[in-house]
């Protein structure tokens, strides 16, 4: 996910084919993990959500990620059940509030520690590990751990090469 924001945003000088086939694949093993694990609908859909909510999706690589993602959960003829509600409530409007916490983080609008939260978009992730704690159900949280850990290490790495 992060090759491809990278890509289309030209921090890496590479051919944006490259980019379009990243967003493929990011987008083909998020639909196959949500596919084996329908237990993270409401944390991966809140983040669909408020991506899309907030302008996110602002290339053409990440567009045809989101696509295969959501034809997936419509071919999966996705079933939101009731104790999903609340989850996914509370995770979208985390999301949300992150969303919005980190493009006025960017623009120098929040300094300090405030910046920090938003700029790793930690709003979500204590929400979501509030909910695992008292739920006493980790998936959601580990799934969302695994999605940023892997955003982050690539910042990582290409900000060191």
């Amino acid at each position: 996910m992060k090759l491809t924001d990278d890509i289309s945003e030209g921090i890496l000088n590479v051919n944006r084919i490259i980019g379009v086939i990243l967003g493929i694949a990011y987008g083909a093993v998020l639909a196959l993990t949500i596919r084996m694990y329908v237990v993270i609908i409401p944390i991966y859909l809140a983040i669909l959500i408020s991506v899309i909510a907030t302008g996110k999706i602002d290339s053409y690589e990440h567009g045809i990620a989101t696509a295969l993602i959501v034809i997936n959960l419509m071919l999966m003829g996705i079933r939101i059940k009731r104790c999903m509600l609340i989850p996914l409530v509370m995770f979208m409007i985390s999301g949300v509030i992150d969303e919005i916490g980190n493009d006025l983080s960017d623009k120098g609008k929040i300094k300090g520690m405030f910046s920090l939260i938003f700029r790793y978009r930690l709003v979500l992730e204590i929400t979501t590990l509030l909910y695992s704690v008292i739920s006493k159900d980790y998936t959601q949280w580990l799934f969302l751990v695994g999605l940023d850990s892997g955003y982050i290490a690539s910042s990582f790495i290409i900000k060191t090469h």
